[in-house]
């Protein structure tokens, strides 16, 4: 997920993809695919950026969550990865960052499960 974007239009762009997933069956596409990708919300005045995954079947597999950010206070690499297993129908998170609420970021989630790869490159509605 290629993203670059300020606080006030991360919160927009969610309400607006929350509702598109609702309508357009990104959020549960006939119950039959896990669905990946990006959470995005506020904590304490921090960007929270959270890897996440649903599916209606249990799933193993791996992980690579990347998150670069640029701001007044610095620039962030951070990398987190690991194996995992999800139950079916429950949220499963697969990395979490906070950042600096004003910074400009980039954020790559990839995931094999089952020996597939998975579309993780879209943000997710909270719902989820």
């Amino acid at each position: 997920m290629n993203t670059q974007l300020k606080l006030s239009a991360a919160a927009v762009l969610a309400l607006g993809l929350g509702a598109f997933a609702a309508t357009s069956g990104m959020a549960n596409p006939a119950g039959s695919s896990a669905q990946c990708g990006v959470l995005i919300s506020t904590s304490n005045g921090m960007l929270v950026l959270e890897g996440s995954l649903l599916s209606p079947v249990p799933l193993q597999g791996a992980y690579q969550f990347k998150v670069q950010s640029s701001g007044g206070g610095g620039n962030t690499n951070i990398s987190q990865g690991s194996d995992f297993s999800a139950a079916a129908n429950q949220r499963t998170t697969l990395g979490k960052v906070m950042i600096n609420a004003g910074s400009n970021y980039k954020v790559d989630l990839a995931v094999t499960a089952n020996g597939k790869r998975l579309d993780c490159d879209h943000e997710l509605s909270r719902l989820l």
